[in-house]
């Protein structure tokens, strides 16, 4: 199982996830307690924050929409002099607004505006699907904030972008039992050592890197350190170089190839 199966539990637990992903996650979860018992606790949140929350109107509100209302023409928009008697207008736009004599024609309509404010008060909630994915989003457990899609989520790492690269370049070939390769990038001027089965260097010995760099010859890229299936970061500029190779050398690595390469590439 990928190590980074275990980072869909907050995805899956919001239904972030793909189809495929999701097959993979429900299969990892019944083999895996801390992952169904993390996915418990991210929905357990989300529907806690799911719950309605009203937020109140500020106090001064109904005291300024009631002024509002009552210095107000409450009539409906005129389309033709004909539709309104011409005294009535008079009457009503000369007429003084006191709260002693409030306007008849703004009674029954005065309510509406009040009624929708509240309507809407009362549907200025926190929609479930909204609180579960903030819920999944920042999520504290012992102490540490858990953000799976923050910016400071971790990055790939130098070597995991050279591999990823779209304009990777591989060159392999074998070296005894391993199939050796190296990959460059032009675009991140690095380039990644791996093989699948290195032998491992005689005592006191260890394989070391080169770069063929035109006009300064075979520059050191780091000694191979273990055996087995390895991936190494080379040392220095890649896109300066026309090839590579691996050499036998002393423990401690030399300034200069001292034996025979064990292997060459070209990047031609």
């Amino acid at each position: 199982m990928n190590p980074d199966t275990h980072a869909l539990a907050g995805a899956y637990a919001v239904n972030a996830v793909t189809d495929e992903e999701r097959r993979s996650f429900e299969i990892h979860l019944d083999l895996c307690e801390d992952c169904r018992a993390e996915v418990a606790e991210l929905q357990a949140a989300a529907a806690a924050m799911a719950i309605d929350v009203e937020l109140p109107p500020p106090p001064p509100l109904r005291a300024s929409v009631l002024s509002a209302i009552s210095q107000t023409r409450q009539l409906s928009p005129i389309t033709s002099v004909e539709q309104v008697p011409a005294e009535s207008i008079e009457s009503l736009e000369t007429a003084p607004v006191t709260d002693s004599a409030p306007l008849t024609v703004s009674a029954a309509p005065a309510s509406a505006p009040v009624d929708e404010l509240a309507a809407r008060r009362r549907r200025f909630r926190v929609q479930p699907w909204l609180a579960a994915a903030a819920a999944a989003a920042v999520f504290a457990v012992g102490g540490a904030v858990w953000q799976p899609w923050n910016d400071d989520a971790p990055r790939l790492t130098a070597t995991e972008q050279v591999l990823s690269a779209s304009d990777a370049q591989r060159v392999e070939q074998p070296m005894g039992t391993s199939e050796i390769t190296i990959v460059r990038s032009p675009s991140h001027k690095k380039a990644v050592f791996l093989a699948d089965a290195m032998p491992e260097a005689p005592f006191g010995k260890a394989y070391q890197l080169w770069f063929d760099v035109p006009g300064q010859g075979m520059v050191s890229a780091g000694l191979i350190r273990g055996s087995g299936a390895v991936t190494i970061p080379m040392q220095g500029d890649a896109t300066i170089a026309t090839g590579a190779g691996i050499t036998l050398e002393p423990a401690s690595g030399s300034e200069h190839p001292t034996t025979a390469p064990v292997a060459l590439f070209s990047f031609a």
